[in-house]
């Protein structure tokens, strides 16, 4: 026990505030470290390091936060003010030097006058129609076409410099004007988004929460203490509200000075600060003492997102100005007829235009005596009250029945929406928290969002980029969001490989209707483009449910406490393999990468897929896992990768040391040395390691599918005269196909010359060929000599077997003829494409890669002749 001394100490008023303060802030450094696991899926080692740092990094970080809110502000006013002189007939431009330029013009009189003036104006159209570009939308083409037109209808009388037109904040006379009202709810959305921040962002949504402080009535300390902690604790916790000083400090510095901006931040900010904290905690305590147990963590949840989302939104109109100027224009009707006094009565503006900072601050204490009275009343109150015993009531039963949604007839859907009607800390951590997160990336990348809608592809890349993104953060978070509740599948009568494919399709429908809305939008603001923007939603709908079953195969174990296992690097690695390729083929407008985004993300999906269902039966046991029986898909991929990458390398390694760099028969025999020796190593490599796992060379070129089970013996090693003509006629039938192929490829190069496009491209590949004859011999070399080898074991011993496993049929059939078509040039796609979907169908048949082989060996000599 301690002494008596010491315990008088402890039970001393401000030492027990300063305690429960310390605990809070120790408190909000636990609940930091459990959002960055709930985010990452690691188990927080090392995420402290920074230590003091860290701290000091995170407090400057909210610091420039409230600093930039402040600005926000006050560009709203401005932004109102430029809105409401171009109702009234001006034009605002960014300077004067545009409306000098044009009094010039008009002003000159010789032709040397007029020359000089019509170079200036030509240089004030194009550095003004850039400017309207960046900041608020559209081309520069579109942009500089208004303002040649403006000239030519108002000429200088019409246009007015921003200087002039946005007076700032003292220049407000009325309540009843757009500044004052874009600047009234730019202050209430500030003061919003401080309400809801709370001690933190909270993602643990299913933690069971409890008032502490009734627990802290039971210890021998004031109440007072207590309760005055406990409305403290945002300010000790959360650095957004320490820092909540710097918004009035910059939003008055803007207004009065830098030396009033340093009062108003201590005099007004401090008080208004912490009467924001008094109300979140309040809000907070509302929800303890009303709302159900189970739902608690739900709600503070919505809550804290929607103070982060908030605050995001608040950076996302400081990076695109063009935001305002659209809220402007939508609230212009209301603005002379609702009055919005709250942004003058919070600076001191006077009704005839002059400042009072007393007046300011004043109205400032004002509201946030109110606040804080409301915030401890109301906690007062609920605690004398005993509220908290509502909170367990049992509920009457329900008279309508079970709450089972309309939607579709499979209850696996059924199952899906039920637990987000039932678990409202669902739609936190699978919608919002991802449509958050994509937002926060938007911000900081606002460089490049500035000029997303200046052309169709550029908006539809961006929809395909924020559809990949929030299907990448979707899946792995919803996952963990259900912890052990995910696992009460396994007595799923319908079984938990089901139970995924459905969760995988119910994420591809929301990210699809989030991407389609604005696609749509692209179709309807670029309508000469729409068939375009078609053709990436078509694109999409393929890579979308891709994208969305590599997602679900990184479902986390939990332990045995009942944490999720953190996701094995290697697993994310081959997930994110073509990720973002379809988006950036649009963004590029370089169709072919997009057509090979889609393939690859096709193939990858199924790769994951096969070895996630392997590894179900073992999830809880991991140690027990089971690899797949070979060849896998990501023992086919891996391979062709090297295959692929491996030759570039090695064939820039020739050129640099071998030949010369500018020699083209010389990147002609490196090209063939190259592939020859990456083919003959990959091959090699992957066929011992197969081996090594039971599946010797001989059964990959000799397979027996389903359709040859009954085989005990390959064809050749049979005397069987007739099974022996029957390989013959297989071998004959290959080469007659790679025959009939090839000229089928000639002919659809013949067609391809007739273009323009492309005939320039033939002509000078014929003329190479013919300067060069060891550059046709180089090439024939490597098409002839290695590729049918190298490719036919890869694409359709490993590749094609295993995707036959996956999906059998055309599927297979199709899948690994499209993989081996993009690994050659775009040209090549149809004939390249038709050569892999006969020799898988050859294989498939005979159960032999020979014919293939000679098919492809017949078909380069054709293709080369």
């Amino acid at each position: 026990m301690n002494s008596e001394p010491s315990a008088s100490r402890a039970l001393s008023f401000w030492r027990t505030v300063g305690l429960l303060l310390s605990v809070a802030r120790r408190r909000a450094g636990g609940r930091a470290r459990r959002q960055r696991q709930l985010l990452r899926h690691r188990t927080g080692s090392g995420t402290d390091t920074l230590g003091t740092l860290g701290v000091i990094l995170v407090w400057i970080a909210m610091a420039g936060m409230n600093s930039m809110a402040g600005y926000v502000v006050h560009s709203a006013i401005l932004a109102g003010q430029r809105i409401q002189a171009e109702q009234q007939g001006k034009i605002v431009v960014s300077g004067s030097y545009f409306i000098d330029a044009i009094r010039e013009r008009e002003r000159a009189t010789s032709q040397t006058e007029i020359k000089q003036a019509e170079a200036q104006l030509e240089n004030a159209y194009d550095d003004e129609s850039r400017y309207r570009s960046d900041e608020f939308g559209g081309t520069r083409e579109e942009n500089e076409l208004f303002l040649r037109k403006a000239v030519q209808t108002h000429r200088s009388t019409g246009f007015i410099s921003e200087r002039n037109a946005q007076h700032g904040p003292a220049y407000l006379t009325t309540a009843r004007s757009l500044p004052g009202m874009l600047g009234s709810l730019a202050l209430l959305w500030w003061l919003v988004m401080m309400i809801c921040q709370g001690e933190g962002l909270e993602l643990d949504l299913q933690r069971r929460r409890n008032p502490m402080w009734e627990w802290l009535f039971s210890h021998p300390v004031k109440p007072g203490a207590v309760f005055l902690a406990e409305m403290l604790s945002p300010m000790a916790a959360n650095p957004t509200y320490s820092t909540g000083p710097f918004f009035f400090g910059v939003l008055y510095g803007l207004i009065y000075g830098p030396e009033v901006g340093i009062a108003a931040a201590i005099l007004i900010g401090v008080p208004v600060s912490v009467a924001a904290a008094c109300v979140g905690k309040a809000l907070e305590i509302g929800v303890m003492l009303r709302v159900p147990p189970r739902s608690r963590g739900a709600l503070l949840g919505l809550t804290s997102w929607f103070g982060y989302a908030a605050m995001v939104s608040l950076l996302l109109v400081l990076a695109m100005p063009k935001i305002l100027v659209v809220l402007g224009g939508l609230l212009r009707p209301l603005a002379t007829s609702i009055p919005s006094p709250l942004f003058s009565w919070s600076v001191g503006l006077q009704s005839d235009g002059s400042l009072s900072f007393i007046s300011g601050m004043m109205v400032c204490w004002l509201g946030s005596i109110v606040m804080i009275a409301g915030g401890v009343g109301f906690t007062v109150w609920g605690s004398q009250h005993d509220l908290t015993s509502s909170s367990v009531k049992a509920k009457p039963p329900s008279t309508k029945g079970p709450l089972t949604p309309r939607f579709g007839k499979d209850p696996l859907y059924r199952k899906e929406i039920l637990w987000f009607l039932r678990d409202r800390g669902a739609i936190v951590q699978t919608i919002l928290i991802p449509l958050t997160v994509a937002g926060l990336q938007l911000f900081n990348l606002h460089s490049l969002a500035r000029n997303v809608d200046s052309s169709w592809h550029y908006l539809s890349g961006a929809a395909l980029l924020f559809g990949t993104y929030f299907l990448w953060t979707l899946g792995p978070r919803s996952l963990s969001s259900e912890g052990q509740a995910l696992w009460l599948a396994l007595t799923w009568p319908r079984g938990l490989e089901e139970l995924m494919k459905a969760k995988a399709r119910l994420w591809f429908l929301i990210a699809t209707t989030l991407v389609m809305l604005v696609l749509v939008y692209t179709m309807i603001s670029f309508p000469a483009d729409a068939w375009r923007v078609l053709l990436v939603a078509v694109g999409w709908l393929a890579f979308g449910r891709s994208m969305s079953q590599k997602s679900v195969t990184l479902v986390p174990t939990p332990s045995s406490s009942g944490e999720p296992q953190p996701i094995p690097r290697a697993r994310r690695w081959a997930a994110s393999l073509g990720t973002f390729t379809f988006a950036v083929g649009v963004i590029t407008l370089r169709w072919q990468i997009a057509v090979v985004g889609i393939v690859y993300s096709w193939v990858t999906a199924a790769a994951m897929w096969q070895n996630f269902r392997a590894r179900l039966p073992f999830l809880f046991d991991p140690w027990s896992e089971k690899v797949p029986p070979p060849p896998t898909l990501m023992h086919a991929m891996i391979a062709i990768s090297i295959l692929a990458e491996g030759g570039a390398i090695l064939t820039g390694l020739f050129i640099v040391f071998v030949s010369s760099p500018g020699e083209v028969t010389g990147i002609a025999l490196a090209q063939a040395l190259a592939y020859g020796a990456v083919a003959f190593v990959v091959s090699s490599v992957a066929s011992i390691m197969l081996t090594a796992r039971g599946l010797p060379p001989k059964e990959v070129w000799c397979w027996r599918p389903q359709s040859h089970s009954e085989q005990t013996k390959p064809w050749w090693w049979s005397g069987d005269g007739t099974r022996g003509r029957r390989f013959v006629m297989s071998m004959f039938i290959g080469a007659m196909g790679g025959l009939l192929l090839g000229l089928l490829a000639l002919g659809y190069l013949s067609l391809l010359s007739q273009f323009p496009t492309f005939s320039e491209m033939f002509r000078v590949a014929r003329e190479q060929s013919e300067n060069y004859p060891s550059l046709k011999l180089s090439y024939a070399v490597m098409a002839i000599a290695f590729a049918p080898f190298a490719e036919e074991y890869l694409f359709r011993g490993l590749l094609f077997r295993a995707l036959d496993r996956e999906w059998g049929g055309w599927g297979a059939l199709a899948g690994s003829a499209a993989f081996f078509a993009i690994y050659h040039s775009p040209l090549a796609w149809v004939p390249v494409g038709l050569v892999g979907l006969t020799n898988a169908f050859l294989f498939k048949k005979t159960g032999r890669l020979a014919p293939a082989v000679v098919l492809h060996m017949v078909y380069n000599i054709v293709v080369l002749s």
